[in-house]
Parts: structure tokens; C-alpha cells; sequence
């Protein structure tokens, strides 16, 4: 079994969306672009309803929980939801139903596959990839453990495929 990997090159992100694009499936675009951006897992990303993303500047998946938007997630969400309905399906198959994770799964399967990419990527990367990029900008594992409810901060660095010795982050210069 091959374990998912983040993307950690933001070109190979860029060519994913340009893809995407390309083909001109917003809806996939979206879904990818918003995962990346925001760290929330497939589940709760293929329940939303356009009512929920509407308008908004934050996501909210449950009552603990506001994740912001940022504006080239907002563009494409106003470019997706254009003629739908508040109720209806944010992701939606041909026939108006919430699309399933299968059909997410063997898109973006074939989305990697056209662009030649290692097959260590999946639709698991996406959380990976947002977790390895909000990693690297901020150190902040603690929020990373809070959004994904990992227990502790070996855990939360695997995850991210991080082998980071947490000895060497010690600073000098504390001198109380």
C-alpha cells in the first residue's frame, strides 16, 4: 500500500490547477483548491451545500471550527454556484446529486496520471498538502494538531512527512 504524500512543489500545484482549467472542471478545481487551502478532509468538503459557502468568507464545518477563505477560493466558488440553488449539493454529479468520493478519487487519479505525476499522490494529499505548507510558513504544529485532532506533535510531523528533530528547534537566548 502506498501511503499518500503531501505536495510539497507549489509548481506541480499550479500545474494540477492549470489542468484542471484546461479541461475546464471548475467544480474538481474548486474541491482541490478549496482542500488545499483549508486543510478540511474529503467528507465534510463533499457535504457542503451551496448555502454554506455562499456570501462567506469563512467556512464553518462544526461549531468549534472557522476556517477563512481566501480570495482565489471565493472567485471560483462564486464561478461554480452561479444558477444553483441554496439547497443543493456544493459538488454535484450530472444529475444533481452530491458526487461521491469514488468519483473524486479516480478524477484526480487520472488528473496525476495526464501529468505524469508519482503515484504517491492522492485525494489523501490534500489535507498533507495544506498541513506541509501551513507547516513550513508558520511552525505552528500545534494548530495543526488542534484541525486534524492528532494527539501529538510526533504524530502531526509524520503526517505531514516531516522528520523534524525537535531537539535543534531549542533557542538560545533565554535568559530570564
Amino acid at each position: 500500500m502506498i501511503v499518500a504524500s503531501p505536495i510539497k512543489d507549489t509548481k506541480v500545484i499550479d500545474l494540477i490547477k492549470d489542468l484542471y482549467k484546461k479541461k475546464m472542471q471548475f467544480q474538481n478545481l474548486l474541491l482541490f483548491t478549496l482542500a488545499i487551502n483549508t486543510g478540511l478532509n474529503l467528507k465534510d468538503l463533499l457535504n457542503l451545500k451551496v448555502k454554506n459557502v455562499k456570501n462567506k468568507q469563512y467556512l464553518n464545518p462544526d461549531k468549534n471550527k472557522s476556517i477563512p477563505l481566501n480570495e482565489e477560493v471565493i472567485e471560483l466558488i462564486d464561478k461554480v454556484i452561479e444558477n444553483k440553488k441554496l439547497q443543493e449539493p456544493l459538488f454535484q454529479n450530472s444529475s444533481g446529486n452530491k458526487i461521491n468520493r469514488t468519483a473524486v478519487f479516480y478524477s484526480f487519479k487520472e488528473i496525476c496520471q495526464e501529468l505524469g505525476l508519482s503515484k504517491k499522490y492522492s485525494v489523501a494529499s490534500w489535507r498533507k498538502t495544506f498541513a506541509y505548507h501551513y507547516y513550513h510558513k508558520y511552525k505552528d504544529l500545534s494548530y495543526l494538531q488542534w484541525l486534524f485532532n492528532q494527539t501529538n506533535i510526533k504524530s502531526a510531523l509524520k503526517y505531514i512527512d516531516e522528520d523534524e528533530n525537535m531537539n535543534l528547534r531549542f533557542r538560545q537566548g533565554v535568559n530570564l
